[in-house]
């Protein structure tokens, strides 16, 4: 038996992904406006390839959510305000969004205003004020890799009782009122954006990252190119 790592091969299934499934988004997306407004302008100013990580990481949404819904139809792309809404898919008339995550199943959803903002504009662009979300956890609770207990007996008992991956769903229901406030945000958000593509100036941090959402930096591919121009 003749056994060769084939780093070619491998690149070539990546580039075959990227080719596929990345392509230059035309004009101005919720997700521009949800995320950083300084990382998201950049990507369009200063465009970069995906690295390998990003385009597997993609690939896990893209292939869990053809795999539930049993769907491999393009996303409904809809408008309003200029702003452009992508539900994953719909339950009835609930718009539903899927998420492939390393996140812990124990992690309450409020602590994730992003999902939560995601969703919201969902519902705002299709009418409804009920969204469907559902989280493929990966890891799990991760109790299979940090076991709790306070004795080697009871780790051991509760890393095999952990299990993964795990599927969680929710029901969201939101008020017209809580809807029409994200949305104004967002048009406020999207005339910052825009300014910034324009003028090529990025803002400060606390205006481009909205609430509960510092972390970002710690994860940004444009942290670098962020830091300079501010300086």
């Amino acid at each position: 038996m003749k056994i060769i790592e084939d780093k070619e091969f491998a690149k070539e299934v990546l580039d075959k992904i990227a080719k596929r499934e990345f392509y230059e988004r035309t004009g101005t997306h919720s997700s521009d406006l949800i995320y950083c407004l300084n990382k998201q302008a950049l990507r369009k100013l200063q465009p970069r390839e995906a690295t390998p990580e990003e385009i597997l990481i993609f690939s896990l949404g893209w292939a869990s959510q053809r795999w539930l819904t049993g769907s491999f139809e393009p996303d409904t792309e809809l408008e309003v305000d200029g702003i452009k809404v992508t539900p994953d898919f719909f339950s009835g008339d609930a718009p539903w969004e899927l998420k492939a995550s390393y996140q812990s199943s124990t992690k309450p959803i409020e602590e994730s205003p992003h999902q939560l903002r995601q969703i919201m504009a969902q519902c705002y662009v299709t009418g409804t004020t009920t969204a469907k979300l559902t989280h493929l956890e990966l890891m799990g609770d991760w109790g299979w890799v940090y076991p709790k207990g306070s004795t080697p007996e009871e780790k051991k008992a509760n890393k095999l009782a952990s299990k993964r991956p795990t599927l969680s769903a929710w029901t969201l229901e939101f008020t017209q009122e809580e809807l029409d406030k994200l949305w104004a945000w967002m048009k406020e958000r999207k005339e910052i954006y825009e300014g910034i593509l324009e003028t090529s100036v990025l803002v400060p941090k606390a205006i481009a990252l909205g609430s509960g959402m510092t972390w970002e930096c710690n994860y940004c591919g444009y942290k670098e190119d962020c830091a300079n121009r501010m300086a």
